[in-house]
């Protein structure tokens, strides 16, 4: 605004010498050389304002009352007054006397008065005006009225501006293009908006961009085109964070390939690009354990129970170690459980410590175990079975 104050300002001077229709009386025509001086030598807008208050409109020409009437909202905008502003302005456009290209810097001026007040619809009806006034509208005059029709939420109008102003411009502006995707979006049109990504990442490549079109095409459950997406921003150096990396990777497992998630996850723990909390570890775990890579996948899932809330890691590990037969980790894993606690289903915590312990030919460990998990409603009637199986494997190979 500051800058179109000036330039309203300046203006001022070359017209008291030119044309009697753009000049103005006699009587006038000292004050207004006086208020230039003021305003332009001294900086006094001050006094400069004192001076035009103090002329009879009444008695002016149509042109000397437009120009001050510009000149004094000039100056309240400049004041940050701008509603006294725009009703200064208003009467000036009003008189249609000021030189073309004064008027519709003015009726420009009125036009961002009013969608800074709020004044949207106003806005636009002064828009669309100094559009039909200006012989070749440039592209951001188009912008403008764009971003208008959005804030007064006519999102079809402001999607017929916006495509106008990229289509009239030979070097669209990123607020511009950002502008046409909000749209595209709010109105769900995903295709249109991939489009207009193709576009703004070749011109304005940024991470946020492919971000958006990893999303899109998540949410059209495309997920290997997100996940080539996110590859692609990978390669050129925009995914960096640890989220994104971790989500990468999660993204590789969705789609059946969880050995390159798990390439993935290692590379970014040890180089440091992706940060040692629970969720990086877990997410490691996962696609080492989706791999068949049981032995590898103990480590980290380790590291994610340590940090976890609860025991319930713990006893995925056991579960691993019981999938490799580690029978005295497998109990180590759910002691840390046990005293982690807040396990869901406790009882089922203690079938596998007994199970470890009856596999291990800890006999007296796993029937302590299992009675345990018998005073668990869930795992009584079970937990019954494994003690007869143990006793009866007891006797069997005490007669062998």
């Amino acid at each position: 605004m500051a800058i179109v104050v000036a330039l309203s300002l300046l203006a001022t001077g070359p017209a008291i010498a030119q044309h009697a229709k753009y000049s103005f009386g006699a009587r006038n025509q000292k004050k207004m050389l006086k208020v230039i001086a003021l305003i332009q030598e001294d900086g006094d807008t001050d006094g400069a304002r004192e001076i035009l208050e103090g002329i009879n409109l009444k008695r002016s020409k149509p042109y000397g009352r437009a120009r001050i009437n510009n000149m004094l909202g000039s100056l309240a905008a400049q004041d940050g007054n701008f509603e006294k502003a725009l009703d200064y302005l208003i009467e000036s456009v009003s008189e249609e006397a000021l030189q073309p290209a004064d008027h519709l810097r003015s009726l420009f001026m009125v036009g961002q008065l009013q969608t800074m007040l709020e004044r949207y619809d106003d806005a636009i009806v002064t828009l669309e005006s100094w559009i039909s006034q200006v012989e070749t509208p440039a592209p951001s005059a188009y912008y403008t009225l764009a971003a208008t029709y959005y804030r007064a939420e006519r999102p079809a109008d402001a999607l017929g501006a916006i495509k106008k102003t990229i289509e009239l411009s030979n070097d669209p502006r990123e607020p511009w293009y950002r502008l046409l995707l909000s749209l595209h979006l709010q109105r769900s049109e995903y295709e249109e908006a991939l489009a207009v990504l193709d576009d703004i990442i070749l011109k304005y490549p940024k991470k946020v961009y492919w971000n958006q079109m990893a999303a899109i095409y998540a949410q059209q459950d495309d997920m290997s085109k997100s996940l080539a997406v996110q590859l692609l921003a990978k390669g050129e150096g925009y995914v960096t964070e640890s989220r994104d990396l971790t989500r990468v990777a999660q993204m590789f497992m969705v789609e059946g390939l969880p050995h390159r998630g798990a390439a993935v996850m290692r590379q970014g723990l040890e180089d440091g690009m992706i940060e040692e909390t629970e969720q990086a570890y877990q997410t490691f775990s996962d696609t080492l354990l989706q791999s068949r890579e049981w032995e590898l996948a103990l480590e980290p899932l380790g590291q994610a129970a340590e940090l976890h809330k609860d025991g319930s890691l713990y006893v995925r590990q056991a579960q691993v170690n019981l999938q490799l037969g580690r029978w005295a980790d497998a109990r180590s894993s759910l002691n840390l459980a046990f005293e982690k606690g807040d396990l869901v289903d406790e009882g089922q915590a203690h079938i596998l410590f007994g199970i470890a312990a009856a596999n291990d030919k800890k006999w007296n460990t796993a029937v302590s175990a299992f009675g345990r998990a018998g005073k668990f409603e869930g795992t009584r009637t079970v937990a019954g079975k494994w003690i007869a199986y143990v006793k009866r494997e007891q006797v069997r190979l005490s007669g062998e």
